[in-house]
Parts: C-alpha cells; sequence; structure tokens
C-alpha cells in the first residue's frame, strides 16, 4: 500500500510540476508574440483588391483597385502596386486616377500616390483634364488632392506647369502654388 502511494505522489508531483512548465512556457511565448517584431509588423497580402467607398445612401463615391496589396498591420497601412482610383461625381464623369504605387495612412485617412500619377478628369464639354505628377496626396473624406512637387495640366492644346497643386473634387476648383507658367491654343 504504502508503495502504490508514492507512486502515486511520484506520478502527482511531476504532473504538476510538467503542468507548471507548460504554463510558464505558453505565459512566455504569449509575451513574446505580443511584443515581438513579427507581430507589430505583421502583414497581409492579397492578390486583386478592391475597395468601395460608399456614402450614406449606399452609393458609390469611389473605388480603388490595385492587382497586389500588402497591409501593414503594426504600421496602420497599406501598400498597393498600380493603383487605379475612380472617383465618382454627381451627374458628371468619374474621375480616374492611377499611380505607380501607393500608402493608405490608415490613422490619417490619406491615400500617398507614388511614381508616374496621372490624374483623369472630364471638363463640362467632355474634353479630358490630365494632371501629371510624381506623388500626390488624397485626402480619403473629402476626395480633395494635393502636392508640393512640380505638376502638369494637359487641356486640349493648352498645358500649365507649376510646383505645388491643390484640388477639391467638389467645387473642381485646381490652383498651383507657384512658378506657374502655361500656353493655351485655340
Amino acid at each position: 500500500m504504502i508503495k502504490l502511494l508514492l507512486i502515486i505522489l511520484s506520478l502527482a508531483s511531476i504532473i504538476i510540476v510538467a503542468a507548471s512548465y507548460l504554463m510558464t512556457v505558453e505565459t512566455n511565448y504569449s509575451s513574446q508574440l505580443q511584443n515581438s517584431p513579427e507581430q507589430q509588423h505583421y502583414t497581409h497580402k492579397f492578390k486583386g483588391f478592391a475597395l468601395t467607398n460608399t456614402n450614406d445612401s449606399g452609393n458609390a463615391q469611389s473605388i480603388i483597385q490595385a492587382p497586389s496589396t500588402q497591409l501593414l498591420v503594426g504600421e496602420q497601412k497599406t501598400l498597393m502596386d498600380s493603383p487605379t482610383i475612380t472617383m465618382y461625381r454627381d451627374q458628371q464623369a468619374p474621375i480616374v486616377i492611377t499611380a505607380v504605387s501607393a500608402e493608405i495612412l490608415h490613422q490619417q485617412n490619406m491615400t500617398i500616390l507614388i511614381d508616374d500619377v496621372k490624374v483623369s478628369m472630364p471638363d463640362q464639354r467632355n474634353n479630358n483634364i490630365v494632371l501629371t505628377t510624381e506623388q500626390l496626396s488624397l485626402d480619403n473624406v473629402t476626395q480633395s488632392a494635393k502636392t508640393t512637387l512640380p505638376a502638369t495640366i494637359i487641356h486640349g492644346k493648352g498645358n500649365m506647369h507649376g510646383t505645388g497643386f491643390e484640388f477639391n473634387p467638389h467645387t473642381q476648383t485646381m490652383k498651383f502654388l507657384k512658378d506657374v507658367r502655361g500656353i493655351y491654343e485655340r
């Protein structure tokens, strides 16, 4: 009997020690995961990504599409390759923006379009207005856009160049900030 009791106590102590060790390992592992660089820079990758922003009535305000997208959770931003943004306007043709890449900054609710940025917008007579620049910041809420870099607008046979540019899609106001020069031909 005593022999059986000693065996049971030995097994119980081994189980308690093993359980205690496993709980410690699990706790240490969990705390390491929460603070590890892998967790802070965890990414999700998507192919054929599309995101539609709607207004209160459920109508599309804009659609962002990209063949490849990477969500950086820890940095709270999304990287996109070859994005196309289509911005819809009431009873007017949409504005289409393309670029080589883009960064969506989640906390600022901004999209930064980078390299070979082209904004195409038909005017009231359905003639195409094209803005080109190397970087464009787009406010995702107001859909206004701006750059501090050189920009060019081509409209028909005319063109304008300047440094720094602001655009309000609701009032259709475009403004160069400095060094403005242009050519207008009929």
